[in-house]
């Protein structure tokens, strides 16, 4: 994969003009972001898309092997449990953590915490690892 077809990801590709041009921190333990969604991000009444939320939770953990192991995993499964409505505009947390590793998967746990420290949707994904990458 090239670094130039990265930068048009819709997660975090900057070339994207309709992708979220998200950032990630990495570390040892996990994957972290911050999001706000606008008006464009919403599904009625002035909340954020339930896919889009989930998106947020895949992008951020899949961030994680890239970035810190320097490795490319694709995701095998996302199971995702919305808590309470993300509002349009306000600012989010994006918490993902490694759960454990498994041969050729990564397990890993998410959430996304509203400004008052509410979990608005958590999820568990596995990870699997592409073989031969360089």
């Amino acid at each position: 994969m090239s670094r130039d077809s990265d930068n048009l990801c819709f997660g975090c590709g900057r070339d994207n003009p309709i992708g979220l041009h998200m950032h990630f921190k990495v570390d040892a333990n996990g994957c972290y972001s911050r999001f706000t969604p606008q008006p464009v991000h919403q599904s009625y009444d002035g909340r954020m898309h339930g896919g889009l939320i989930s998106t947020l939770l895949d992008e951020t953990m899949g961030n994680y092997p890239y970035m810190y192991e320097k490795k490319v995993a694709y995701t095998a499964r996302l199971e995702v449990r919305f808590r309470s409505p993300v509002l349009i505009g306000e600012p989010l947390e994006i918490v993902t953590r490694v759960k454990r590793r498994k041969g050729m998967m990564l397990e890993m746990t998410g959430q996304v915490i509203r400004p008052d420290g509410t979990v608005a949707a958590e999820a568990d994904g596995k990870l699997m690892y592409e073989e031969n990458h360089e």
